[in-house]
């Protein structure tokens, strides 16, 4: 067994991170973590108490990853100038994140790390959920904070709940129910997505 002499917390996390996505955060364990950074098996408990310390801190990991990914998406926007189209280019890359990092993606809106347990990855959370909110001032100048608040909750839960479907092969597959229709929205998202803003 070799043993980490540089920096032990940081090589457990992405240790964690890469175990999360591969495998998904139920097969984790403080052990297989300290498996995978090629360190002893009590190394661990050097810097996480338990296992959903480690966890919160994967999740965490999550959300500047899902974050940057949002703040590149809007500064990509062919034109920056247009809104809608910055609300577009960010929906499409927030669906990308969800489909492409499923593991990770499902332990960042779960229940095992509560967020008012863990302060930082609350803080990277709301960040996370302002940028949204941001776009959409944008978007609806002149909103009041009702609205806001609707909104906001209207299209987050658009995207998650068409992260959900888009990953359900079953469904996807079909040729019944929202089957066809299902295929029909994810050959252009773009479309889809422009028709839910309103």
């Amino acid at each position: 067994m070799k043993y980490h002499h540089g920096n032990l917390k940081e090589a457990l996390i992405e240790s964690a991170c890469s175990v999360c996505e591969c495998e998904g955060h139920e097969h984790m364990s403080l052990r297989s973590i300290a498996k995978n950074a090629n360190v002893s098996q009590t190394a661990p408990y050097r810097h996480f108490k338990t296992k959903q310390d480690l966890l919160s801190e994967v999740a965490k990991r999550g959300f500047v990853e899902l974050k940057n990914v949002l703040m590149n998406a809007s500064r990509d926007t062919k034109t920056p100038e247009d809104p809608q189209e910055k609300f577009l280019n960010m929906g499409l890359a927030y669906l990308n994140f969800g489909l492409s990092k499923q593991n990770t993606y499902d332990l960042m809106n779960g229940p095992e790390c509560p967020k008012d347990d863990y302060p930082e990855l609350k803080t990277e959370a709301q960040e996370t959920f302002a940028i949204l909110i941001t776009t959409i001032v944008e978007l609806k100048p002149g909103i009041n904070e009702t609205e806001l608040e609707m909104m906001s909750i209207k299209h987050w839960a658009t995207l998650h709940g068409l992260v959900s479907l888009l990953r359900n092969k079953d469904m996807a597959e079909s040729e019944w129910g929202a089957g066809p229709a299902l295929r029909s929205v994810k050959k252009d998202l773009r479309k889809f997505l422009r028709l839910a803003i309103d």
